[in-house]
């Protein structure tokens, strides 16, 4: 009985880690452009602090843990992403021309690279910025109090 169990146990742990395992760098990909995002969205954040003390919101500038908890509930979404793309692709590979995890990996980073964009956009006076705003959102109005 013991022998079957490792063995059924030790089956079904290698039939996960074959999933996992090519997911990983995609993943680690992904982490660390929410990881940048979070960041640039932080130093956003503190600028705005800094330019607009009175309209500022509470705790503008400050670490955040319902931030942490949003961006950790977002990793868990685009891990299920990867893993369910990964998983598209072994079910339906010779008919697909294209991979479904790098294309999903792709939209991701895409995605979190705008939004890095639009936070280091945000609140500057750089030339550049400028520019940028006009096709990206502003993101410095999240981090004030609406007027009275």
């Amino acid at each position: 009985m013991l022998n079957t169990t490792r063995c059924i146990c030790a089956a079904i742990g290698g039939f996960l880690w074959s999933l996992v395992l090519p997911v990983m760098p995609y993943a680690a990909l992904c982490t660390a452009m929410v990881a940048a995002d979070t960041v640039t969205a932080w130093t956003l954040s503190r600028r705005v602090a800094r330019a607009h003390p009175d309209r500022a919101a509470a705790g503008a500038g400050k670490f955040q843990s319902r931030r942490l908890a949003k961006t950790l509930v977002t990793l868990a979404k685009i891990y299920a992403l990867l893993l369910l793309a990964h998983a598209a692709d072994v079910v339906l590979s010779p008919p697909l021309a294209v991979s479904m995890l790098r294309f999903c990996a792709g939209a991701v980073c895409f995605w979190q690279a705008v939004s890095v964009l639009e936070n280091e956009s945000s609140c500057s006076n750089a030339s550049w910025a400028r520019i940028a705003r006009r096709f990206l959102i502003d993101k410095a109005a999240r981090h004030l109090r609406p007027p009275l």
